[in-house]
């Protein structure tokens, strides 16, 4: 330990830590980056969409770095603890998310939740993948567009529709759609898509928004039938079927999946993981990983993803706030 005059000045201990970990050591150390092994933090349990997803990323980075890319699940409080364990960790690139809007954005869901991060607390490494929840219909239904479901909805002086539940994508949709064509769109909230899919079989919901990884393999046995899905782009598995927004309406947020770090992550480990992702999300291999996980692939570089996460926080603040759910 030095000392000056037989004493210990922490000042200098300080000024000495700064000059290491921002100068010519920090950058060497960088450029050896990783020599341990990286943690991938998912705010879910495992086994879910999320979790597979970023177990099929982590094996596929593994490949390609000297180290290894451990998924370690942190679920709870609305994502908000897998997302804080990676905004509070060191900008050292060892400690990843791999996150869904909801944990990358907390402080607009303050109505439900207080978070111990905001969104620029996380900085957007790269969007690796998008999922395809679905507005879908029993196989023998009449209704064969969205335009049908609305016109249905204009004629019947209203329409229920099974979701997972308010302020979840399908149904800040349906208030737009509501909003839009002057009917009467309500949600039946099932709670997820275990729940949705049973009911919309069964014929308790003419109507149903369900993620096409839980629709898959009836409608691929002739049971359902989907009528739009809440993606950007047209999906690679369903490629007849219209977006909303080919239909005329905005989506409120995209669903993404993506890779962040710590806010102070340097700019040269930013571009090496940004990178290695968009190599990664080219390949065979892992296209065809996603393809079983119905999820399709969807990279967006780290401006693109942060300008996008961005937007997307300030539609959902609007939506929020009109819906009268600040106070």
């Amino acid at each position: 330990m030095k000392t000056v005059g037989g004493r210990w000045f922490p000042a200098l201990a300080v000024l000495v830590s700064a000059m290491v970990l921002g100068g010519p050591l920090a950058t060497e150390a960088r450029a050896q980056y990783p020599n341990k092994a990286i943690t991938l933090i998912v705010p879910y349990p495992a086994g879910g969409v999320t979790d597979l997803a970023a177990r099929a990323l982590a094996d596929s980075l593994s490949k390609h770095l000297p180290q290894p890319v451990v998924v370690l699940n942190r679920p709870g409080a609305g994502a908000t603890i897998g997302g804080g364990v990676v905004a509070s960790s060191a900008p050292d690139g060892y400690t990843l998310g791999f996150f869904p809007l909801a944990a990358a954005i907390p402080e607009v869901f303050r109505f439900r939740y207080t978070a111990p991060y905001k969104t620029t607390d996380l900085k957007p490494i790269a969007a690796v993948a998008a999922t395809a929840m679905s507005f879908a219909v029993k196989a023998e239904s009449p209704l064969r567009s969205m335009k049908d479901v609305v016109e249905l909805a204009r004629k019947n002086n209203g329409l229920v529709i099974g979701t997972p539940g308010p302020q979840t994508l399908p149904s800040m949709l349906m208030v737009k759609i509501s909003k839009k064509e002057g009917v009467k769109l309500e949600d039946v909230a099932f709670g997820g898509d275990a729940k949705t899919l049973p009911a919309l079989l069964g014929g308790h919901v003419q109507v149903g928004a369900i993620d096409y990884s839980a629709l898959r393999s009836s409608v691929e046995a002739g049971k359902l039938r989907v009528l739009a899905v809440c993606t950007e782009n047209r999906v690679d598995f369903l490629p007849n079927v219209p977006t909303v927004l080919e239909l005329g309406y905005p989506l409120p947020y995209v669903s993404a999946l993506g890779v962040f770090g710590p806010k102070a992550l340097p700019a040269d480990l930013v571009k090496k993981l940004q990178d290695l992702v968009a190599k990664i999300t080219k390949e065979p291999e892992f296209i065809g990983k996603m393809k079983k996980l119905t999820i399709q692939t969807a990279f967006k570089d780290s401006a693109t993803y942060q300008a996008a996460v961005l937007r997307d926080r300030d539609n959902l603040e609007t939506f929020f706030r009109e819906r009268g759910m600040y106070k």
